[in-house]
């Protein structure tokens, strides 16, 4: 398979306000979400960041504004804003409903928005429950994100739900055994696993996330090579934390251009 690498790694994201960018998956979201709403903002771009689904408070974005759309005129500055619907007893924030999501042009016109649309409990790996990810209709491109530097540990440490009652398992492991490469590829490719998630229609990049704790470079090469072979993975993108920041690189197959998600 013949891949090449985009410079800058970003190019592949819209640029047309009105764009919604999902992130969906576990081990990663969050950061990336801030490093999308970031290389938006860097080129003058509006921004709003927010959830559909509870999650942490997140820092980097202001102001924090609350409150669904459709109640009077709201103002935001250039810079990155993050919207949810208020705070939670527990101290997380509440998610906007995906109809909100979609109404936000509405109340913040000429906005690109990227949202988290389900959440992992800061785990690398997730199994699905129904009634998750909360998508918004006018969602134009997803990212899914895999911590791929669970690999090689204990699969109940490292798999979000796993063996619990009512939820999908693609994979079917124990939750003692070595969590492997394979285990992730059918969970992100089987019936009921990631990319199951996605609607049809919507293009799909994959982010393999948690690189700087993942020492089997081996692993990970053939493991994004089966990746990228899968019709609706044409482009892959590279997370790892080091001392001085994020790294970002993405790779792009070239031998199915026609896959390629719209660049905006």
């Amino acid at each position: 398979m013949r891949f090449s690498f985009l410079d800058p790694w970003h190019l592949f994201l819209p640029r047309e306000p009105g764009h919604v960018v999902a992130l969906c998956g576990s081990g990663g979201k969050t950061t990336l979400l801030k490093a999308v709403a970031g290389v938006w903002a860097a080129q003058g771009l509006p921004v709003t960041a927010t959830t559909t689904t509870r999650t942490e408070p997140v820092e980097g974005f202001l102001p924090i504004l609350t409150g669904a759309a459709g109640t009077g005129p709201a103002k935001e500055p250039a810079a990155p804003a993050y919207r949810h619907a208020g705070e939670r007893p527990d101290g997380k924030w509440e998610g906007l409903t995906a109809a909100t999501v979609d109404d936000l042009d509405a109340s913040l016109p000429g906005r690109l928005i990227v949202a988290e649309v389900d959440g992992a409990a800061k785990h690398p790996f997730k199994y699905y429950r129904a009634g998750e990810p909360v998508w918004p209709a006018r969602t134009s491109l997803a990212i899914v994100v895999m911590g791929v530097g669970g690999i090689g540990e204990r699969a109940g440490d490292v798999v979000h739900r796993l063996g619990r009652d009512g939820v999908s398992d693609p994979v079917g492991v124990s939750a003692d055994a070595v969590w492997e490469w394979d285990h992730a590829f059918t969970l992100l490719t089987g019936p009921g696993g990631y990319l199951d998630q996605v609607p049809e229609h919507v293009p799909v990049v994959l982010a393999l996330a948690g690189l700087e704790q993942q020492p089997d470079s081996v692993g990970l090469f053939a493991f994004t090579a089966r990746a990228m072979a899968h019709p609706r993975l044409p482009l892959v993108v590279f997370c790892s934390r080091l001392e001085d920041g994020l790294s970002l690189r993405a790779a792009c197959r070239e031998d199915d251009a026609d896959d390629e998600p719209a660049r905006g």
